[in-house]
């Protein structure tokens, strides 16, 4: 079940594309984009070829999105789930998309099949 939007005063950051953690519990996965993974994840365990598995490029994506979110509030529309996390496109109190955020700091790229299916539309 897909819930209407929420506003999440984020608390905790784990990469350039989430999980973010917002103070109401919710755990947001930044809808469209894709990040380096740190070597611990998931992907990485299983040597998955389409995933960037680096401790180093991980932490600067997190730092990253640190700057942009943490303890900070957004605006996100759930879009879908993923794991235990809600996917949304987030809107940060400047009124700029956090997808687009994060690609324009180079924390993430976008990631195209996603990007359609959540129907993100254009960076300014």
């Amino acid at each position: 079940m897909i819930v209407a939007a929420f506003l999440c005063l984020v608390v905790r950051v784990h990469d350039g594309d989430g999980p973010v953690w917002c103070a109401n519990g919710i755990k947001v996965r930044i809808a469209g984009v894709q990040a380096p993974d740190f070597e611990s994840a998931e992907p990485c365990r299983r040597g998955k070829a389409a995933y960037i598995c680096s401790d180093v490029q991980a932490a600067r994506s997190q730092r990253i999105v640190e700057k942009l979110t943490l303890n900070r509030s957004m605006t996100c529309q759930p879009v879908g789930k993923s794991y235990q996390r809600v996917v949304a496109r987030c809107t940060l109190a400047d009124g700029r998309s956090l997808s687009c955020a994060v690609i324009a700091s180079g924390a993430a790229t976008r990631w195209d099949s996603y990007w359609r299916r959540y129907r993100m539309g254009g960076c300014s």
